[in-house]
């Protein structure tokens, strides 16, 4: 398996290995983390762009680029090309979705943290006011997220991770882009004949302090499609992780075990 991993603004490939010890979690479980890095070329806060529109598409700057990338370390390296999962954090989450949608057929799952819906914002001031209160009216419809996957649309399954205390990216986005991939996944199900994602009674439990609230939609197996974690009294943050790097916090549940756990259970058909 392959985690393809990235950091949000003002973080390099180092700090977020150090701030979420996926290293540690990838050394258990027997897979690979690829940690691409933004440069300060690109974007002087080491931002992905993901509010520009001329990186929100297939084969089109830092989508295609980063496709090409993840496509250069799997030819050097023994992997599962049936299990190769997206994940970020803000910033990285944002473009992590981004790719998802461009490349639906390379990606075996998609985990946004601390992230913003699909395609939320084409210009850095609506990324600002996405940031602070979501994407609201303005926010893209199934329809518009399976019309941009064309040929290789497919419904990812999605985990989301949200603090409820977040002050940089509103809890308000965690709820957009589960609501966006919920009716991704309605969407292509009912195309098919299929019968729709049904939800599940939310979960509830207390970790190191924090009250952990998840909520998940199955398909009739019982296969988890998407799951929505609501870390309470969670600011902007990687949650479990290790103050070693930035934007960490050290209690509450273990986001890489919680991310690793989830891409266990998912590969491409």
């Amino acid at each position: 398996m392959l985690l393809v991993l990235l950091h949000g603004c003002t973080q390099n490939a180092d700090d977020l290995a150090r701030g979420s010890q996926m290293d540690r979690v990838a050394d258990e479980r027997g897979f690979l983390v690829l940690y691409p890095e933004q440069s300060v070329q690109a974007n002087p806060r080491t931002c992905w762009n993901w509010f520009d529109a001329a990186h929100q598409s297939r084969d089109a700057g830092e989508t295609g680029l980063l496709a090409a990338l993840i496509a250069e370390v799997m030819s050097q390296y023994p992997v599962d090309t049936k299990r190769v999962h997206l994940a970020g954090i803000s910033a990285g989450a944002a473009m992590a979705g981004l790719v998802a949608v461009a490349y639906p057929e390379r990606f075996a799952s998609l985990t946004s943290a601390s992230g913003v819906a699909w395609r939320s914002a084409t210009t850095v001031g609506a990324a600002l006011a996405v940031m602070q209160r979501g994407a609201g009216e303005k926010l893209a419809t199934a329809q518009d997220v399976v019309g941009a996957m064309g040929a290789t649309r497919r419904a990812l399954p999605v985990l989301v991770v949200h603090g409820t205390r977040d002050a940089v990216v509103s809890p308000a986005n965690a709820d957009e882009t589960t609501q966006q991939w919920i009716g991704v996944h309605q969407l292509l199900r009912a195309s098919a004949g299929l019968p729709a994602l049904k939800s599940a009674a939310d979960e509830s439990e207390t970790v190191n302090g924090y009250a952990v609230r998840t909520s998940r939609w199955r398909e009739p197996s019982g296969t988890v499609l998407i799951e929505q974690v609501r870390i309470e009294g969670l600011g902007h943050a990687w949650s479990g992780g290790s103050t070693a790097g930035t934007f960490s916090d050290a209690q509450g549940p273990d986001a890489s075990r919680m991310i690793a756990a989830f891409c266990a259970l998912h590969r491409l058909p």
